[in-house]
């Protein structure tokens, strides 16, 4: 799952310089993604395809502030398919088990935020019915 991640990051980094990942930045995800994995609010998905991991989904139950009625959310952290292995129904099958344990935990609603920058992604995930919800902007300053 590593090198899939450290892909991800690599690409996005192409189009947005903000995914630029520290060299050493693998060590602290592959950590992020152990601490998750243990957590109760976390699950991570994987597809295998000749004797490797082609993809991994990582999806977490997130809280809304206190001051909404709905208290919690499925929040699908990541999505990655190796490019060789998409456009063959891996990515859809990583996000419906997700979508599946959603629905075990009582969640009714799930956030994605993708890279506006990442046409395939933001493809991907309207076609899995997904539609915009909030815009985040940005402002560089100099220093």
């Amino acid at each position: 799952m590593v090198e899939l991640w450290k892909g991800l990051m690599d690409f996005h980094a192409t189009r947005d310089p903000i995914f630029t990942r520290k060299p050493d930045g693998e060590k602290a995800w592959e950590t992020f993604m152990r601490e998750n994995m243990a957590k109760d609010k976390a699950c991570v998905f994987v597809a295998e395809g000749d004797r490797r991991i082609v993809g991994y989904c990582l999806a977490l139950i997130s809280n809304y502030p206190p001051v909404f009625s709905t208290p919690t959310h499925g929040e699908l952290m990541d999505l990655m398919v190796h490019e060789e292995y998409r456009r063959l129904g891996v990515g859809e099958r990583l996000f419906n088990a997700a979508k599946a344990w959603y629905s075990k935990q009582g969640i009714h609603r799930i956030e994605v935020r993708v890279a506006v920058t990442n046409e395939i992604s933001t493809g991907f995930w309207r076609k899995m019915g997904f539609k915009p919800y909030l815009e985040t902007l940005t402002l560089g300053l100099a220093n």
